[in-house]
């Protein structure tokens, strides 16, 4: 397959380009390497491979330099982007599997779960399309955008991706996206309603200087506890050893009515970004049940259909599941213009700006499950008011800096190894998109090779919330899991409308 690259082959040079920061370094290590992985679904076969494919490399590259660059190590040991000529046949891959097929479930499934067994490489731009032709039961084709999480995290990655996407309803148009919700400001109006309202503002305000002063320390005390770990969740029979990284993987995904979960978050409150952390935590502690109460003679899938719980129910109360909420740390939230987040200048830059809260995940029995969303909520909204995420990151921003990458992939490695489950989310456009005239039905993303056993990624597309789950085979059933976050989306959805 020929490209025309030549209007973007840069010409190698012995000059050093900007230095690699600490945090993306830490992600490009012996200790751990992660990959991230971008899934789009098109409605229609791609008519001509040749031509999208020229295009799109053609619009990529010149928006963002890092994808034209290796990373390389200078006189001084110090990792840097160096810009190299780039060849774009190297970065293309478009697998052939048998004809003659009714559908490629199957096959697509197995090459997009293979993928995080296949590593880099750092001789050139850390970046590959993946192109299966092939109709499967959701898509007509797929396409799997694969780079490197040093190159950024996933606002830089989007933000690229959305830089050459259109809307599908009007090509001259670009997709727009939901705005974050503004702070609730119901306290100072009721304040605003007593006679005394401006000496109760005051006192709000120092008892609430006070509470982000203890907040702050406890959360900072909680994560160095867990990176130098001394802290880890309880041995459930879903979390491996260290090394589960690079054992084989499943992924799918399970979709939700966006209109849905926003009827639930009016009906209870809190955002939609809570009401699924409710499901997920709602589907994965009857997970730990079934897990829990299955014996020899009992297969997993027997205990789900049986709606087994375990014989000791206090035995599971006592044990600790922690999530890992990954989280933008930019000043500035949601998708930014990429352009601005190229400048040197700007306070939304591009690259790895990203920390992890700790958020537990409850495990008791709760007689009313919308219990799952308020505590989930009751947690975030009081590490929000907590500088503790901030804090570390500096902290840990210093021990890259002193002690280099390796040090801080460790502490890094450690606090992922010590946690039970991932959960990452993204906000996409709201209207369809289309890719060099090619429409998307679907996309999702996922993170590959960390060191725990189940991670969920959610992310909005139009009128849909899509939870795309990666799960190391050996330690998760896939397919239970899924079954029971969509029961926790019923049950959540009917205690909702009743008032339960």
């Amino acid at each position: 397959m020929e490209f025309k690259t030549s209007k973007y082959d840069f010409e190698e040079g012995n000059v050093m380009g900007e230095p690699v920061s600490p945090s993306s370094q830490s992600l490009s290590t012996s200790v751990m390497t992660l990959g991230i992985n971008i899934i789009l679904e098109f409605e229609q076969p791609i008519p001509d491979i040749d031509c999208t494919l020229t295009r799109l490399a053609d619009a990529l590259l010149p928006k963002n330099p890092l994808f034209s660059c290796i990373l390389e190590e200078n006189e001084k040991g110090a990792m840097m982007w160096k810009k190299t000529k780039v060849k774009v046949d190297d970065h293309i891959f478009i697998p052939k599997f048998p004809l003659g097929l009714e559908c490629y479930d199957s096959l697509v499934n197995d090459y997009v779960c293979n993928l995080h067994l296949r590593p880099f490489n750092y001789s050139i731009p850390l970046w590959e399309f993946h192109l299966l032709t092939y109709k499967t039961s959701q898509a007509e084709a797929t396409w799997i955008i694969r780079v490197h999480h040093a190159v950024g995290d996933g606002i830089s990655l989007m933000s690229t991706l959305f830089s050459f996407v259109t809307r599908a309803d009007n090509p001259t148009l670009s997709p727009t996206f939901p705005q974050p919700r503004k702070l609730n400001v119901l306290m100072e109006k009721k304040l605003q309603g007593t006679q005394n309202w401006f000496i109760l503002k005051h006192f709000q305000m120092l008892w609430c200087m006070v509470l982000v002063l203890w907040y702050t320390m406890l959360d900072v005390i909680h994560c160095l506890l867990r990176v130098m770990g001394w802290m880890e969740d309880s041995k459930l029979p879903m979390r491996g050893p260290p090394g589960v990284e690079f054992l084989p993987i499943s992924v799918s995904h399970i979709d939700f009515s966006l209109r849905d979960l926003k009827q639930i978050r009016n009906r209870i409150g809190g955002t939609v970004n809570d009401v699924m952390c409710g499901i997920i935590f709602s589907g994965f502690q009857r997970y730990v049940q079934i897990s829990l109460s299955t014996g020899e003679e009992q297969s997993l899938e027997d205990a789900h259909e049986k709606r087994s719980i375990p014989n000791d129910t206090k035995k599971m109360n006592d044990k600790r599941a922690t999530a890992l909420t990954m989280i933008n740390t930019r000043i500035l939230t949601g998708l930014e213009n990429l352009e601005e987040m190229m400048k040197s200048n700007t306070q939304v830059r591009w690259g790895n700006h990203y920390a992890m809260l700790q958020v537990p995940i409850p495990l008791k029995n709760m007689e009313n499950p919308l219990e799952f969303i308020k505590m989930a909520k009751c947690t975030i909204d009081r590490q929000k008011m907590s500088f503790g995420v901030f804090a570390t990151t500096k902290i840990l921003g210093y021990l890259g800096r002193f002690r280099g990458a390796k040090a801080l992939a460790k502490c890094a490695y450690k606090t992922i190894a010590s946690s039970t489950m991932i959960i990452s989310n993204m906000i996409g456009p709201k209207e369809k998109i289309a890719i060099d005239g090619n429409i998307v039905k679907r996309f999702s993303f996922y993170v590959s090779g960390g060191p725990i056993t189940l991670a969920t990624f959610i992310i909005s597309y139009m009128d849909t919330i899509t939870v795309q789950v990666l799960a190391q085979k050996d330690y998760i059933n896939i397919d239970v899991l899924l079954n029971l976050f969509r029961e926790a989306f019923e049950e959540i959805n009917e205690a909702s409308i009743h008032g339960i």
